[in-house]
């Protein structure tokens, strides 16, 4: 049995999805850069530069999407739970029944 150690949680390569968390915050910098050093106001600045910053957080959540290890078989791993189920699902029936299955009448108050 193999016991896990401090080293397996250490991750030794940055993914292309760190890289886009590491890249999120750069847009606001250089507009905080650019409003500090120039003449132009800071907060216009950084607003706008910050749309750089929704440019990359939009092509990391819809252009490169994470993609699980098994995509290839998620068609056939999530139809199989839908297939036991009882599709004949037919209208709720809340009137009280007997013991015997059948109807019970209602009593007025």
């Amino acid at each position: 049995m193999r016991t896990r150690t401090f080293s397996d949680s250490i991750v030794s390569e940055a993914s292309r999805y760190d890289l886009i968390l590491a890249t999120l915050p750069l847009p606001l910098f250089l507009g905080l850069v650019v409003g500090t050093f120039t003449d132009l106001p800071i907060s216009p600045v950084v607003g706008l530069c910050g749309l750089g910053s929704v440019a990359v957080l939009g092509y990391g959540l819809f252009v490169a999407a994470p993609r699980s290890p098994t995509e290839s078989t998620i068609g056939t791993a999530l139809d199989a739970p839908f297939e036991a189920v009882d599709a004949s699902l037919g209208p709720v029936d809340d009137s009280p029944r007997d013991d015997t299955g059948g109807h019970r009448r209602r009593r007025g108050v």
